[in-house]
């Protein structure tokens, strides 16, 4: 059995639904569920193992009685890991974290497309942390033990700078001058769809999608997202954007060009289909695109066979967190540092015939 299906009683109408399950569960099937606390099954729901009514939705909606719930047993196995005890060597990890900073108090490097930052409960795979672990680096301890050191995040799929602090109050310090907004943060992003204008602000709200907890969507409520874009270079294939985030939401830039027909090349869970699209056309398949624009954006067939394999050799999503402005939380010296795209983003650019700017990132996006 990989799903327990049941009926919430109408004795519990009223009652949140992590509440009404961290009851029910333990004595509808007490030989997985004996002992579970709210706690863990609000982890539960968090990670999207339960569906009401066929709808994922957050542990506070309130339940009226009679609702049909199904629970994914197997997730429910794995967050019952310790996952803080799961730890590698060094040579078990395929990947690398090259340092562009260090200094008593922090470190900044460059993650990889492909790697997740930090461990989450019920997680085998390696991140991030697990190797700054097996590296011996000293990491600050946080309020989470599965996120020492970490002071902001970048996705899984994404590449480029993030900042590690060494100690605690080094790791306050930065999040204050995150919470302040005054790191500057600018991104590369290389997208398909639609024309754009040459530079604009999005701000929007942002609030997880009800079928997909794991994603966001745009909405009338929410939290807020502001960023700023330019397009550097531009044509009717593809498009490379400059993107400078105000607020840090969790896949603000991908929702955010969504929300204005862009699309990240590579992401396909946000655009499934156009990426598709793409794949299929630099195989040599039929151009599908309006008035067939992708083949007269790139009709060197080569070119199109060096562009899927740079899409191909890449573990993520176009997305690259290039610049990081911001004085030092104790010297109060000036920080700025550049991660050089990585070889894949480079192959795509030089395919193009796209070359980066040379200018202050913050002189082409002036957030006044």
């Amino acid at each position: 059995m990989e799903t327990l299906t049941l009926t919430i009683g109408e004795e519990y109408s009223g009652k949140r639904l992590d509440a009404a399950l961290a009851d029910i569960l333990p004595r509808e099937l007490p030989e997985v569920f004996a002992g579970t606390s709210r706690a863990q099954v609000q982890k539960l729901i968090a990670a999207g193992g339960v569906a009401l009514d066929d709808e994922l939705v957050p542990k506070s909606r309130t339940v009226k009685g009679g609702e049909e719930v199904e629970v994914e047993l197997a997730l429910w196995e794995e967050l019952k890991v310790d996952r803080g005890a799961i730890q590698f060597s060094e040579d078990e990890l395929a990947f690398d974290f090259p340092i562009l900073y260090e200094d008593e108090w922090m470190l900044i490097g460059v993650k990889p497309a492909g790697i997740v930052v930090h461990p989450t409960p019920g997680m085998n795979e390696p991140t991030l942390v697990d190797l700054l672990r097996a590296k011996h680096f000293r990491l600050a301890d946080t309020d989470d033990a599965l996120k020492p050191g970490i002071v902001h995040r970048l996705d899984k799929g994404a590449s480029g700078l993030l900042i590690v602090a060494k100690d605690t109050p080094t790791h306050f310090a930065l999040q204050q001058l995150f919470r302040r907004r005054e790191v500057a943060k600018f991104y590369l992003a290389l997208t398909l769809g639609a024309d754009i204008s040459g530079h604009g602000e999005i701000r929007s709200y942002l609030d997880r999608n009800p079928k997909h907890r794991q994603l966001f969507r745009t909405a009338e409520e929410g939290r807020l997202a502001v960023s700023f874009f330019r397009v550097l270079e531009s044509s009717h294939l593809l498009k490379l954007l400059l993107v400078r985030i105000i607020t840090g939401r969790t896949h603000q830039i991908r929702v955010q060009l969504q929300s204005r027909g862009q699309f990240i090349v590579g992401d396909e869970d946000y655009s499934r289909g156009i990426n598709r699209e793409l794949m299929h056309f630099l195989q040599g398949e039929r151009d599908r695109s309006y008035k067939r624009a992708w083949s007269e954006a790139l009709p060197d067939e080569a070119k199109r066979r060096d562009l899927l394999a740079a899409i191909e050799s890449c573990d993520g999503i176009f997305l690259h967190a290039w610049h990081l402005r911001f004085r030092h939380p104790h010297t109060g010296a000036e920080i700025a540092l550049f991660a050089e795209p990585p070889l894949y983003f480079q192959r795509a650019l030089d395919v193009m015939g796209w070359q980066l700017p040379q200018r202050d990132p913050r002189e082409l996006i002036d957030v006044g």
